[in-house]
């Protein structure tokens, strides 16, 4: 084999091995990046979903499902009909004592 031809060879050789060490430096620093990038995200992604769960255990722990509530809205219900009641009578009973005092009045002028 002639020597410019062995030396054609080495230097493809050389050449290719130097194109793929770029190419395989080139992915290696892309994926350290993607892989970065992806860290990064599910930092904010976790830290996002943590601030969500809190807010979740929050209400959980600091609100009252409204089916515990019924007995006593039941009762607080029953206690305002009884007070309407006892309005009612109270006021029939002042308009009916108004009604004597303006009855008693007219007859003191007349």
């Amino acid at each position: 084999m002639p020597d410019d031809i062995r030396w054609l060879i080495g230097a493809l050789i050389t050449v290719s091995t130097f194109v793929g060490g770029l190419v395989f430096a080139t992915f290696n620093n892309i994926k350290t990046r993607i892989n970065a990038v992806d860290e990064r995200l599910s930092g904010k992604i976790e830290a996002g979903d943590d601030v969500l769960h809190d807010r979740l255990n929050r209400i959980r722990d600091e609100y009252v499902r409204r089916s515990d509530l019924d007995g006593h809205i039941h009762r607080l219900e029953s206690s305002i009909k009884d007070l309407r009641e006892e309005h009612r009578e109270t006021s029939k009973e002042t308009t009916r004592r108004l009604d004597a005092i303006i009855a008693s009045l007219a007859k003191n002028n007349a």
